[in-house]
């Protein structure tokens, strides 16, 4: 059954389609609680019994463990006919907050929410668990940060790559990946997860791992993952891995490993300074104070092309030193918009 489905019928009304999205996700993850308390062992719990302690009816339960499989990638086995579990191993152990941590989750929910464009079953769901574990009125809002992503649309194929990326990465077990870099032409490859690096900016996670047909470090964009299939094959990611280290001149996600660094100089007009000096911007960076009461701002980063995207966002307020290449790239685009808001 697909969503499509499941959502026909109802009300048109967005608040009302967001509680049902909340409420079924409420459920599933009440049939996933009772699966893996009373169904972790090798017998697993009987479908009746979820019936039972949930007051749904078996076909509903049936539903619900497939849609746990197939939307939020749950590893659910069948033990025998009629009776299923989860690995032990899924769950993590309960957490005590102080509620300074707390809200530091809270922080980190709202950044999430600002920088998530489609639905994650995922997502809702940590946003679910941390609502019910802190105090109102933190609770409260929190809620509404999970309400806020419910509205986007559900992007079922991130969240089964995704989920078989990070169990891959939290358990040392080699990806099976099928990737389609943006060109069209598919490629299937196995991959060692060393790490999962967010980009804000593009609204987008990759992952660094060591590619093993090509016998070297690559970065893949999730979202372009067609498909992840977790395998048995076990890997160890060396100990002197550092993400830190191996993003250390990465503007956003480029790494200096397999694109040359370049030192970037930009000046900054008086009336944005402010708000260039407030920040960090980069780990290398180096600001000169500017006749006038501008100022320059100095980097080095792996390539110049996730940059300029940044630079441009400053409008005429600032000016691109060098490198040469980048100067041009940045003048090229804005004649090239000049010419367009002058026709």
């Amino acid at each position: 059954m697909t969503d499509a489905d499941e959502w026909a019928g109802w009300s048109d009304d967005g608040d009302d389609r967001i509680g049902r999205k909340r409420d079924r996700l409420a459920r599933l993850l009440k049939v996933a609680s009772i699966l893996y308390s009373k169904g972790s062992g090798e017998a697993g719990v009987p479908v009746a019994e979820i019936a039972r302690l949930t007051g749904m009816t078996t076909r509903t339960v049936y539903r619900d463990i497939r849609a746990l499989e197939e939307e939020l990638a749950v590893p659910v086995f069948a033990a025998k006919r009629g009776h299923y579990g989860i690995e032990r191993r899924f769950f993590l152990p309960p957490l005590r907050l102080s509620v300074p941590e707390a809200i530091v989750l809270f922080l980190a929910s709202r950044l999430i929410a600002r920088w998530s464009d489609q639905y994650d079953a995922a997502v809702v769901s940590a946003f679910t668990k941390l609502a019910d574990a802190l105090p109102q009125p933190i609770a409260r809002h929190v809620a509404a940060t999970m309400l806020a992503v419910g509205e986007h649309e559900s992007n079922e194929p991130f969240t089964r790559s995704f989920s078989a990326v990070a169990r891959g990465w939290a358990e040392g077990r080699v990806v099976e990946l099928v990737y389609d870099p943006g060109t069209g032409t598919k490629k299937r490859t196995r991959v060692q997860p060393y790490f999962l690096e967010p980009d804000a900016a593009l609204r987008s996670v990759y992952l660094i791992g060591f590619d093993e047909p090509a016998g070297a470090m690559r970065t893949y964009k999730v979202e372009r993952i067609r498909s992840a299939t977790l395998t048995q094959d076990r890997y160890e990611i060396p100990d002197d891995f550092d993400p830190d280290a191996w993003l250390a001149n990465s503007w956003g996600i480029w790494s200096s490993d397999s694109t040359p660094t370049a030192l970037v100089r930009l000046s900054f007009d008086a009336s944005v300074a402010h708000r260039v000096r407030e920040a960090v911007w980069h780990r290398s960076q180096k600001l000169t104070e500017l006749n006038g009461g501008g100022v320059e701002l100095a980097v080095r980063v792996a390539g110049v092309v996730e940059i300029q995207p940044w630079i441009m966002s400053w409008g005429g307020a600032v000016e691109v030193l060098e490198p040469a290449e980048l100067r041009d790239a940045v003048a090229a685009s804005v004649r090239v918009a000049a010419a367009r808001y002058a026709g």
